[in-house]
């Protein structure tokens, strides 16, 4: 007897809850209903906040949808404020509420630092990263090689150079033939030892293989330390042509464009995905202090920004200043070039060189501290 009235009382319980669950999902489909394009912004910015926070879903489309972020903002920023002039105040609160978690990753967007240098160069190690796009037609007789001179320098897209050779007196060196007439590749200069390395440069069939990567344990003082300088796959998008074609009129042009434009985003989406986790291979869990740099061609809010931000910092986030755009030519308006840190590291200075205009990118320099000597060198042997 008492069995059967716990079992009434439980089906009595499930039904008020049945019943309660679709009442709100009633209310909650008769509001969207009523207010469909909110709903779908506000959903559209939860999504994006969730992506950027923690990109676990490697697909394409996450990498699509992150590089919005800003547009879900703005679109996220007017549906609150829309749905809280109609009453509708706790879906409003929920709104800004999330708009208020995009703060940390606007961050992402802007240094912090306040421009000036307060480190030793005594004690303190220079990284240079720059896509030298082979430096232009004078690369023998520009005059900036003395002020980009550094302890550690990653170059992308590099063409053999013997003025910054000359200055370096340790090097990994890894070209492929561009055309007929020229090499270009992947460059890491060191001042300190190269004790290992490793290198690769991917396969891009029917197109020049300039993207790839470049791994170096140096023997930094009384330490080892790992410095990767990776080139992403490049997109190549054509956007500016699209816009042109608009303003010519050509919309079966423009429409040709935007879809090229699409495919590769596409294409370099999934290429980054996998290229990003044969460089993690290298550095997660490394047992040596860790830099990474080079040309991501992503924005802050891409996916290998997002998948590196889980386990290393931003030099440029913790200790630039301003933008830090780093595209000399259209969009101008984005910084795909940067450096990541391990916590062992501490980030002294990091800055955006736009006076240099003999590539394409503009060169990025940083400045870190080793926090403690925790790997003494036995023998100058590195191992992982």
């Amino acid at each position: 007897m008492a069995f059967y009235g716990f079992k009434v009382f439980l089906l009595a319980i499930t039904q008020i809850l049945s019943e309660t669950i679709l009442k709100m999902l009633q209310t909650i489909v008769n509001i969207f209903r009523k207010y469909p394009f909110s709903y779908l912004a506000l959903t559209y910015l939860f999504t994006t906040l969730a992506f950027c926070y923690y990109p676990i879903f490697d697909h394409w489309i996450a990498g699509f949808v992150m590089m919005t972020l800003p547009v879900a903002i703005f679109l996220g920023l007017i549906a609150s404020t829309y749905l809280l002039v109609k009453k509708q105040k706790i879906v409003a609160t929920t709104g800004f509420i999330w708009i208020l978690f995009t703060f940390p990753l606007i961050k992402r967007m802007v240094g912090i630092g306040n421009g000036e240098n307060t480190f030793s160069p005594i004690s303190s190690l220079k990284v240079l990263s720059f896509n030298g796009e082979c430096f232009g037609q004078n690369q023998k007789n520009n005059s900036h090689w003395s002020a980009l001179r550094s302890d550690i320098a990653c170059f992308q897209e590099y063409s053999p150079n013997p003025i910054v050779e000359a200055q370096y007196p340790n090097k990994i060196v890894k070209l492929t033939n561009f055309d007929k007439n020229k090499m270009i590749g992947l460059a890491l200069f060191s001042q300190y030892p190269i004790l290992k390395q490793y290198g690769k440069v991917w396969d891009r069939k029917n197109q020049p293989n300039i993207n790839g990567y470049l791994c170096a344990d140096i023997a930094y003082h009384q330490d080892t330390v790992r410095v990767v300088n990776v080139h992403l796959w490049s997109m190549g998008v054509r956007i500016n042509l699209a816009f042109d074609a608009l303003k010519k009129g050509y919309l079966k042009t423009f429409t040709a464009e935007l879809y090229d434009s699409f495919c590769r985003l596409k294409e370099g989406f999934e290429k980054r995905d996998e290229q990003m986790k044969e460089v993690e291979s290298y550095v997660s869990g490394s047992k040596y202090p860790v830099i990474i740099c080079g040309d991501f061609n992503e924005t802050p809010f891409g996916y290998s920004y997002g998948k590196l931000k889980l386990s290393f910092q931003n030099a440029f986030e913790e200790a630039g200043h301003g933008m830090g755009f780093t595209l000399n030519r259209q969009p101008y308006y984005a910084r795909i070039d940067q450096q990541f840190f391990s916590s062992d590291w501490q980030v002294q200075s990091c800055k955006t060189i736009s006076g240099i205009n003999i590539s394409d990118h503009f060169p990025v320099v940083a400045h870190y501290i080793l926090k403690k000597p925790e790997n003494p060198l036995p023998g100058l042997v590195a191992q992982r």
